[in-house]
């Protein structure tokens, strides 16, 4: 094991990279390395809060309680055996002894080889097992992850967006997925970025600690049972938007409907449509008038001749301008 990456392991200790957000709170109790001793175990347990192993090197056996209709009398809490410095009383729950004989064929076992990667959502109860000939070396987190009301304005789609990553993480399904060479690079990034603390290092680990949860969320992910909503933008303002942008940033040139359909990214015939539709008239008419708009605006600023303002609004002369004042307003630019 690269003796860096342990001391990043170890550094993270005691960096706080909790992600706050309005509406949403992760809060991390650890992120490390742990060296497993040969034929290491871990006794059958559950968490209130979540965790994510990666086997990065060795192998061993993970087995799963496969089924959460337990008593409760059967169930105890205990000082967790991970201790977490931010929550340093965290409690992870154990079955008493004969609860435990009883539910011991409802157990699926898997192997774990390097590369493996599983998680274990609050109150999934498993037990863990190194090899006595090739212990596991494993990255681990275990966080909490709330969804609260807040009076704070907040994007809507924000916030929808972490339900569903919410909702995947607590899906109660068990599986040992391989082959995540991301979630190795992802993990051994947080931990070289601990060890060298380069500027932005904090920053760096929060979202590499984020994109662990997403990876997590997408491998629980059934679009069959959980629908992911993608926000869109609404195109038919954004055009106009786009549309007027162009305009009032070259007010001052001839534009050409060609140049104004290739930065909306639409057809000539289309654009005509699309400004027919939304805005009454045709493309060049809505060019004139949004230039006499400006040159209206502008010719009530004493500052400003005549003559200044058709230089500004792109008219050829004063009286090309004063005429299509005349026309769009029913006034001469003497009378407005």
């Amino acid at each position: 094991m690269d003796k860096f990456l342990l001391k990043g392991s170890q550094a993270l200790k005691a960096i706080n990279i909790d992600l706050i957000y309005p509406g949403v709170e992760i809060n991390i109790d650890f992120l490390h390395i742990d060296v497993q001793k040969p034929s290491e175990f871990y006794s059958l347990h559950a968490h209130p809060n979540f965790e994510f192993h990666f086997v990065a090197e060795g192998e061993g056996e993970v087995g799963f309680l496969d089924t959460y209709d337990i008593d409760i009398n059967g169930i105890v809490s205990l000082p967790a055996v991970v201790k977490s410095i931010s929550t340093p009383l965290i409690s992870e729950y154990h079955l008493r002894g004969r609860y435990e004989r009883e539910m011991s064929n409802n157990i699926k076992v898997y192997q774990l080889n390097k590369g493996d990667a599983f998680m274990n959502p609050p109150g999934q109860f498993c037990w863990q097992k190194s090899s006595e000939h090739n212990p596991i070396v494993e990255y681990g987190m275990r966080f909490s992850f709330s969804i609260r009301k807040t009076e704070t304005p907040v994007n809507k789609h924000f916030i929808k967006e972490y339900n569903i990553l919410h909702q995947l993480l607590t899906q109660k399904i068990i599986q040992v997925t391989r082959n995540n060479d991301e979630v190795k690079s992802i993990f051994e990034s947080i931990f070289k970025e601990a060890y060298n603390r380069l500027p932005g290092f904090l920053s760096k680990i929060k979202n590499d600690f984020l994109n662990l949860i997403i990876l997590y969320a997408r491998q629980a992910w059934d679009n069959k049972k959980i629908e992911y909503f993608i926000p869109e933008v609404n195109t038919t303002e954004k055009r106009l938007e786009m549309i007027d942008d162009f305009i009032q940033s070259n007010l001052g040139n001839s534009i050409k409907i060609e140049q104004l359909a290739n930065y909306v990214i639409m057809s000539e015939r289309n654009l005509s449509r699309f400004v027919k539709k939304h805005k009454g008239v045709s493309v060049h008419q809505y060019i004139l008038q949004m230039k006499i708009n400006k040159a209206v605006g502008l010719y009530a600023n004493p500052a400003y001749t005549l003559t200044d303002v058709a230089y500004i609004t792109g008219f050829s002369s004063q009286f090309h301008l004063s005429k299509a004042i005349k026309q769009y307003t029913g006034k001469n630019p003497s009378e407005l």
